[in-house]
């Protein structure tokens, strides 16, 4: 059973009211109903979706619910499809160094890798126990049944979580540090989630992620709109998707761009007296 008590964070992702633990579920009061199954041997992982359907249309957003690529997707997937976007060989280490430097400020608080895949940055978060708790949220069980594998192999104290990114079962301004790897340009709803993302931060935190973006140029726009069309998957308009997230609190943003693979980072500005 879930200790709530030690876990105040969470919350009923429909109401955002607090839970209370069963033998095997979290249930919302609010809403008379279980939100929620608690971990088993079976689905080592909150689950909060429940039903079986992927919800995933279109190849792209499909392929992050297969087990094949789950295997392979952290050594060999994802440096693939960066090199290629970015144009060079994928630098992991240049990447998790800017993950620690945009989440420093979340340092003692909790912090969340959303769409976490195998979980390989949950995994270096929860490494140096820099973060009271670590989360890794997906929406696929494959990812998070092949990250609890490799947690539970190098013994990394990462808990898990499988939601839906625009419907987070976090309390607000509760998550100091926010990461999201490679995964915007999959998401169903990107304004959805970045208004979570948004309302979930406390002041001051950090967020962190990478997509695929272009320019606006001629040129851009047209692979952009190719890719789009065998994928499935979004290329981001750069300032439109900056301006999102600037809609949503992030301010302070900065950008690192290589062809058309961008990664930005910022921190969560300060809410309104009356907003709190």
């Amino acid at each position: 059973m879930i200790d709530l008590q030690r876990r105040p964070e969470l919350v009923c992702p429909s109401c955002l009211g607090p839970l209370v633990a069963e033998v095997s579920a979290l249930a919302c009061p609010a809403c008379a109903r279980p939100v929620a199954t608690c971990p088993s041997e079976q689905a080592p992982y909150l689950d909060f979706i429940g039903q079986v359907d992927t919800g995933a249309r279109g190849v792209g957003p499909r392929l992050m619910h297969s087990r094949a690529l789950a295997q392979v997707y952290q050594r060999a997937w994802r440096p693939a499809f960066t090199a290629i976007a970015g144009g060079r060989r994928h630098d992991l280490g240049e990447e998790l160094r800017l993950v620690d430097g945009a989440l420093a400020s979340a340092r003692g608080g909790l912090v969340v890798d959303l769409s976490c895949g195998p979980g390989h940055t949950a995994r270096h978060l929860a490494r140096g126990g820099a973060f009271a708790r670590v989360y890794g949220v997906d929406w696929s069980t494959a990812m998070l049944d092949q990250c609890a594998k490799r947690c539970r192999d190098q013994q990394s104290d990462v808990e898990l979580i499988r939601a839906d990114v625009a419907r987070l079962p976090f309390a607000s301004a509760a998550i100091a540090g926010i990461h999201a790897g490679a995964a915007l340009h999959v998401w169903p709803d990107p304004a959805a989630a970045a208004a979570e993302i948004g309302r979930v931060l406390r002041d001051g935190g950090g967020f962190i992620a990478s997509t695929f973006a272009h320019d606006g140029g001629a040129l851009p726009r047209r692979a952009a709109a190719l890719f789009e069309w065998i994928s499935d998957a979004r290329v981001f308009d750069q300032r439109a998707l900056l301006g999102l997230f600037e809609s949503h609190g992030l301010e302070d943003i900065q950008v690192l761009r290589r062809r058309a693979l961008i990664l930005f980072w910022g921190r969560r500005r300060a809410r309104a007296a009356h907003a709190r």
